[in-house]
């Protein structure tokens, strides 16, 4: 029975070792295949512009002396590198970063502001030079504790505990630090210079809000650029080339009156400074093309990178709506929207191409698989490589298509959620048995060698001698996990040297009393010693 148990635990221990080692190379060759298919896509595949940008006055945008329109555009930048997760990892760590408990850091004057686990409080430290009436320079040194209670100069247990707060990563330590708690439902907005911490309304549980960032709203800064650019007057009548813009954006607007608040289910709302309450919606995360019909409203973690912009002019600081980019799981489409001050979408766009030969306009989703020089051959590969992974965890890919984070897909070993079979998971064009079916027809060379190669497992589990049940695991292991079943199987297989029954005249195993093929006996001859011996 010991026996028995320590050979099960080396055969899962082999088993995960052969899968581990055999999704390593298959993770990287599809890593190079899909890196190079984003890196060669066209300029025009990875640009959007849309001009006018709408949201300017018309009084501005059509005076006669304008000589450029406004316009926004969004550009998709080849990120290889975020697909490794080194970029992520020390971004989260750095000072302001999405996941960083550093809210403000500032080296020249030694001040920070950051949220301290143990104690549960946000805790702020300035040093700054005092002069004395003796005219002496003195370097003083404040330290002080925040928590949802109020602001102390010592860490104290009445100033109560933040759990999971998330805060703006631009706001710097003269101005009042705007938190949400999602543990505590609640908004504070902390004042260090006053000792002071204002607690907005508590949220109910059948509030429908959940933020999960305020102020700047991006991810995946150095995959996507938005840009906004004002209608331009002629400087001067010498120079036609020397503009000025007519109007100027307001970048102090969120500082100073309201603030951008992301909900967990892509929708955008404004949020009140003062009285830290919602003004309402004013838009949401745009969803880009992808190569089958995806759902038309995305989630923060459905998108690999996402901006939000507002438009507030210096002309008369008026809150004039949004602009929001987002790229699309898989890298390779783009899509921008506009919104009006009252959260209507007023235009939206996405990344085309067009083939010339047909004369038609495809997303870059699909573009960039087939319509690229090379990209073929590039598509080929990735799905090639896609069927050497085990059956099962591409069935898993289907079924967890949606539930894994853009960014930590391209970093999957054993789940692909950006596999082909996991985008059509994600197919909203068919119902749940079309899905299936189209799905398993994906992966139908992966479950094609899985049952060659549980055929060549039966025969040798047959040869060997190994029970009926134990050939029974042995064919559904390697149907379900393909090459990597068949790999273990020959590496655990028992090891003993065949040799020829005297009744069916095929091989049996020498260490079982009865032929494991036609269960005839085991005889032994009888060794009997001479009677003569040789005497030297």
């Amino acid at each position: 029975m010991k026996s028995r148990i320590n050979n099960s635990i080396t055969v899962l221990a082999t088993g995960f070792v052969v899968l581990l080692l055999l999704s390593l190379p298959l993770f990287w060759s599809r890593w190079l295949c899909e890196t190079i298919l984003v890196t060669i896509m066209p300029r025009d595949y990875r640009e959007i512009t849309l001009r006018p940008s709408i949201l300017v006055p018309p009084e501005l945008e059509n005076d006669p002396n304008v000589v450029q329109h406004s316009y926004i555009s969004a550009r998709m930048n080849p990120g290889e590198e975020e697909y490794l997760g080194i970029v992520d990892y020390f971004e989260a760590r750095k000072p302001g970063g999405s996941r960083s408990n550093i809210y403000y850091y500032h080296k020249d004057d030694k001040t920070c502001t950051y949220f301290d686990e143990t104690l549960g409080q946000i805790i702020f430290y300035h040093t700054y030079r005092e002069r004395t009436p003796d005219k002496t320079l003195l370097v003083r040194q404040l330290q002080l504790y925040a928590g949802p209670e109020g602001v102390s100069e010592n860490a104290d247990k009445k100033l109560g505990r933040f759990i999971r707060p998330i805060t703006d990563a631009r706001a710097s330590y003269f101005e009042s630090l705007i938190i949400y708690d999602k543990q505590l439902r609640h908004f504070f907005k902390i004042n260090f210079y006053e000792k002071s911490v204002t607690k907005g309304p508590e949220f109910g549980k059948d509030d429908i809000h959940k933020p999960i960032q305020i102020g700047q709203i991006d991810k995946g800064q150095d995959m996507l650029n938005l840009h906004w650019n004002p209608p331009y007057l002629k400087a001067s009548d010498e120079d036609s080339r020397n503009l000025k813009p007519i109007v100027v954006k307001d970048y102090s607007w969120e500082k100073r009156q309201y603030l951008l608040v992301l909900d967990e289910t892509g929708r955008i709302d404004l949020l009140d400074r003062e009285t830290l309450e919602f003004t309402g919606s004013v838009g949401y995360l745009p969803a880009s093309q992808a190569l089958f019909p995806a759902k038309e409203f995305v989630t923060p973690k459905d998108l690999l990178a996402y901006e939000v912009m507002p438009l507030v002019l210096k002309s008369d600081n008026k809150y004039r709506g949004i602009f929001a980019a987002s790229v699309c799981r898989e890298g390779t489409s783009l899509a921008l929207a506009m919104f009006d001050k009252e959260g209507k979408l007023i235009r939206s766009d996405y990344t085309k191409a067009t083939e010339y030969q047909g004369r038609r306009i495809v997303p870059s989703s699909k573009a960039v698989y087939f319509h690229v020089p090379w990209a073929p051959t590039l598509t080929i590969a990735k799905y090639l490589l896609e069927n050497l992974h085990p059956p099962i965890l591409s069935l898993a890919s289907y079924a967890m298509a949606d539930s894994i984070e853009a960014g930590a897909g391209h970093r999957a070993l054993f789940i692909l959620p950006n596999s082909f079979i996991a985008m059509k998971g994600r197919d909203i064009s068919k119902n749940m048995a079309e899905k299936l079916y189209a799905g398993l027809l994906i992966i139908l060379p992966s479950i094609i060698l899985s049952i060659l190669l549980a055929w060549r497992v039966s025969e040798d589990a047959t040869a060997v001698g190994l029970s009926e049940n134990a050939r029974l695991f042995w064919i559904l292991a390697t149907i379900a996990f393909g090459l990597a079943g068949y790999i273990t199987y020959r590496l655990t297989r028992p090891t003993i040297t065949l040799v020829t029954c005297a009744n069916c005249g095929k091989l049996r195993r020498p260490d079982m009393e009865k032929c494991h093929r036609c269960g005839s006996k085991w005889h032994v001859p009888e060794l009997t010693p001479p009677a003569w011996r040789v005497i030297c």
